[in-house]
């Protein structure tokens, strides 16, 4: 693999890494476990919770969609980290990750109305697809 594929794929994993742990900083912040952790989390817990208002979920359910955030972005860390180490197929196992977390993210904003997250989350798609071509191009 080369230099170019090994550095995007250390920089995909590494911001897969954070929204992770600003996720679960989140989390523990919304759950009242953590509230110390407010000024690093991600916020998301919010507005997953407006976005979700009119089926009136209760807090549980917005903490533990939230919690799979995190796992799936912890898991294609991980699988983006090992990639950028050498691990082809770790590799597209973080990217597979990755598209389908984000493009859950923008078919959800979109069955919502929230068209203006939903093109954040498939600008984020496409920078993933984009990535996983030019890496597999490069091997």
């Amino acid at each position: 693999m080369r230099s170019v594929s090994r550095m995007v794929l250390t920089i995909l994993a590494t911001w897969q890494g954070l929204a992770a742990i600003q996720n679960l900083a989140d989390v523990l912040v919304e759950a009242d476990l953590a509230p110390q952790l407010r000024p690093v989390a991600s916020k998301n817990y919010p507005m997953i919770a407006d976005l979700l208002a009119p089926l009136h979920p209760p807090r549980e359910l917005v903490l533990g969609l939230l919690t799979g955030c995190a796992a799936v972005e912890t898991l294609a860390a991980v699988a983006l980290a090992r990639g950028a180490s050498g691990d082809r197929e770790r590799a597209e196992n973080g990217f597979a990750l990755s598209l389908g977390l984000f493009g859950a993210f923008f078919l959800i904003d979109d069955a919502f109305d929230a068209y203006e997250m939903g093109a954040k989350h498939r600008d984020a798609f496409v920078l993933f697809l984009a990535a996983a071509v030019a890496v597999r191009l490069e091997a």
